[in-house]
């Protein structure tokens, strides 16, 4: 099999396992009435604390403007606050409510759960070398996705 060919049929099997590793994942998204660049957003909230809506804009991929409404519809429904950075007060802050924080702990968690229960079908050799594996592709994305 050339090179090609196999990068296709690794990408299609790497995409076909995230979908079908979290199908619920969805269903929750949906429920809370959410856009995925919304869900994005409160992932990105959750691991980055205090960020600003530039920072928002920048990992959801959308311009700042853009991002501003994503961040004023999830403030209006409870999930973000937005306060005065302390040394600027030119720039507004991000943090999670505790509803806010609930509601996106439940999903990852949950997904973090269902990946960690099919990864138990591996070896310890083939969780190691997965895992050096997802380091190598992980130490190649921009800086900016880490």
């Amino acid at each position: 099999m050339e090179r090609d060919e196999l990068l296709e049929n690794t990408l299609e099997s790497l995409v076909q396992f995230l979908r079908a590793s979290n199908p619920k994942q969805g269903d929750s998204v949906a429920k809370a009435n959410l856009t995925p660049h919304q869900f994005r957003a409160l992932v990105f909230v959750l691991v980055h604390d205090n960020a600003t809506t530039t920072d928002l804009a920048d990992y959801v991929g959308v311009h700042p403007s853009v991002g501003t409404g994503i961040v004023q519809k999830l403030v209006g429904r409870g999930y973000v606050t937005r306060f005065e950075d302390s040394q600027d007060r030119r720039i507004r802050r991000l943090s999670l409510t505790e509803h806010g924080r609930e509601f996106i702990e439940g999903i990852v968690g949950a997904a973090r759960e269902g990946r960690r229960r099919q990864l138990q079908v591996l070896s310890e050799e083939q969780l190691a070398q997965f895992g050096d594996i997802l380091e190598t592709l992980r130490a190649g994305l921009p800086a900016a996705s880490k």
